[in-house]
């Protein structure tokens, strides 16, 4: 229930922030002037307005669960304000725990205005949407909500900005996992392969969830794939979000 009050405040100071409005009306410029471009094109309109559209959601949705999500813990630390808040009855799980729940709500209204606006310029162009465009939107959305709680794992521990530089490195080499498998498999060094391994292993795959490309050429997208996926990104983001109140619980605040 604490947690709850807690993410229904965040949400409501999330709602205040010049970085949650700006983000989001540049969000929605870009994908009106999705229309400029797709004007160049031959045909095939409502492909550049889906890939713009998409793409434009994940990029702002990443901006803010990364930015926001290392500075819910991060951020009040530097400030200390936290203390205020944790003297409290107030456990730092429940506190965490709320933290996280807001900013998921915020992200959910966010991509949620964004994903309304591509179908708007899709409805107003005389297309309509694609069957894979709500998984695509969907598992992205499952993505940033998997990567903010790998900044929030990073941010009980770290500053704001190596937390940012960290969690933005996790989203790089996690939609090059693949590759850094196949690659890493084939270098003649034990060392640079084990390393690729662990990191293999140990970080999240996020091309499992990119399915935008099937949005973009109009291919379906099978709903157990969505399912699996999507229960993929939430296991690792529960993970993380479990480590970092293990973490967070036991860091001298004092």
């Amino acid at each position: 229930m604490k947690a709850l009050l807690i993410a229904g405040g965040t949400l409501r100071e999330l709602a205040r922030s010049r970085l949650f409005y700006n983000l989001l009306v540049f969000g929605l410029m870009f994908i009106v002037g999705s229309l400029l471009l797709a004007s160049l094109t031959i045909g095939q309109w409502e492909r550049v307005i889906t890939d713009v559209g998409l793409g434009t959601i994940h990029l702002v949705g990443l901006l803010i669960g990364v930015l926001v999500g290392v500075s819910l813990i991060a951020g009040e630390l530097d400030r200390r304000t936290l203390y205020v808040t944790l003297a409290k009855p107030v456990g730092r799980f429940e506190f965490l725990l709320g933290r996280y729940l807001g900013l998921a709500a915020a992200l959910a209204l966010n991509m949620g205005a964004m994903g309304l606006g591509v179908v708007l310029v899709l409805k107003a162009t005389g297309y309509g949407v694609v069957q894979a465009f709500w998984p695509a939107l969907f598992l992205s959305y499952v993505e940033v909500l998997l990567l903010a709680a790998v900044a929030l794992l990073f941010g009980v521990h770290s500053s704001v900005t190596l937390s940012s530089i960290l969690t933005f490195a996790v989203f790089t080499i996690g939609h090059l996992s693949q590759d850094l498998s196949f690659f890493g498999g084939k270098s003649s060094s034990k060392a640079l392969r084990a390393l690729a391994t662990a990191l293999h292993r140990a970080l999240p795959n996020l091309e499992l969830l990119n399915v935008k490309s099937f949005a973009g050429n109009a291919l379906p997208v099978a709903p157990s794939y969505v399912a699996w996926a999507a229960g993929y990104g939430l296991a690792y983001a529960t993970g993380a979000l479990l480590f970092a109140g293990f973490l967070f619980a036991r860091r001298d605040l004092r």
